[in-house]
């Protein structure tokens, strides 16, 4: 028998829900670089490396068995190569944790107006601690769950992959962003990068045994984000026309995708290339207080009222806008004393230039 809810029989259902990302929108770091830069021997690099390849792979060449953020199950191996354990990963995830400005108290926020979800490829010993510093249920988050101790790494398999890591310190890196210059071909460096890993890594990590185990427990990449975004719709018998999604990498491409073709909110916040190719909305904020704001407007009164604010979008007219929470909208004026954060509404009219502010504005937030 279905359990009996209350709030249902008075009419107050929830219409609408809340997923996003977590890097780049309430951690301003990446615990997948943080693990690599810690047991790898320049392993800032090689997950700068594998990352693009997964881009390049997934976007540019379009390649039917690609799935952008398919590096975080690939990384498996790799860290267990080097002497990861499940105890040292919780450690490092603890010590490197930093938040965006603010995103707690936003987050916070959110999650009390609405259904809010996480969706990532980030590893569960990260969200373990996100969960509990925002206070948010485990089953509200997506994530790659396992534990490095339940695969086996042969010797073999790990000198292999150690020696193969050791050729590809000094490989470079091409910031060709591909949607931007429309570029028909890979540059050069983009060109070498996917036929070495194609012939001297990818192929030889994928074949490792413990590989198929890793592919069944490790479930979420860019492909999975969309699924899920369907899924929680199903559950909750919410249309994905009143799903706001926040996105901020190339992963969250086909999630965010599905949620703009459908009329929802797909917001890109302090978005890489393709988050942005997927969204109606960008903020070039690294403030998660601003996407507080938009998505509030969208609870209260869908994506026309988002974007009818955003066309008034300046101190002045937002100090007498009816807006859904006046209190919220003036502490995020109070936080922007010498001017507004660049909001813009997308469309294909606009999509390039847009993308390039983006990428431009993230890449000077990732360096600070």
């Amino acid at each position: 028998m279905a359990e009996y809810d209350h709030m249902a029989e008075l009419g107050l259902t929830e219409d609408k829900q809340l997923i996003c990302t977590d890097v780049g929108f309430i951690t301003r770091n990446d615990p997948l670089r943080d693990l690599c830069q810690d047991f790898v021997r320049n392993g800032g690099r090689l997950y700068d490396v594998l990352a693009r390849y997964d881009l390049v792979t997934s976007y540019a060449l379009s390649r039917g068995d690609a799935n952008c953020g398919t590096a975080a199950k690939r990384l498996v191996p790799i860290l267990m190569a080097n002497g990861i354990t499940d105890g040292a990963a919780y450690d490092v995830c603890s010590k490197r944790l930093e938040f965006m400005p603010g995103a707690e108290k936003a987050f916070g926020y959110l999650s009390r107006q609405l259904p809010t979800y996480i969706c990532t490829e980030t590893y569960e010993h990260q969200m373990m601690l996100l969960a509990e510093k925002l206070d948010l249920p485990m089953e509200n988050i997506s994530c790659n769950g396992f534990s490095f101790e339940d695969f086996e790494l042969s010797k073999p398999d790990a000198r292999k992959i150690r020696d193969l890591l050791s050729q590809l310190g000094n490989m470079r890196i091409s910031d060709e962003h591909y949607t931007v210059s429309e570029r028909k071909y890979l540059t050069v460096e983009d060109n070498e990068m996917v036929n070495i890993l194609d012939r001297d890594l990818i192929k030889a990590i994928d074949k490792v045994e413990m590989m198929d185990s890793v592919r069944k427990e490790l479930k979420v990449a860019g492909n999975e984000k969309a699924y899920a975004v369907l899924e929680l719709c199903r559950k909750n018998e919410i249309p994905v026309s009143e799903t706001a999604f926040v996105g901020t990498r190339d992963s969250d491409f086909a999630a965010m995708d599905i949620v703009r073709d459908s009329t929802g909110l797909a917001l890109a916040f302090c978005a890489t290339e393709y988050a942005v190719r997927g969204c109606n909305v960008a903020v070039l904020s690294d403030r998660p207080i601003v996407a507080a704001v938009l998505v509030n407007e969208f609870y209260d009164g869908g994506i026309e009222s988002v974007r009818e604010m955003i066309d008034h979008w300046s101190p002045e007219q937002l100090e007498s806008w009816p807006c859904a929470d006046r209190h919220l909208m003036n502490e995020m004026l109070a936080q922007f004393p010498k001017g507004l954060p660049e909001v813009y509404n997308v469309d294909r009219n606009n999509l390039k230039e847009i993308t390039a502010k983006s990428i431009e504005f993230t890449d000077r937030i990732k360096k600070q």
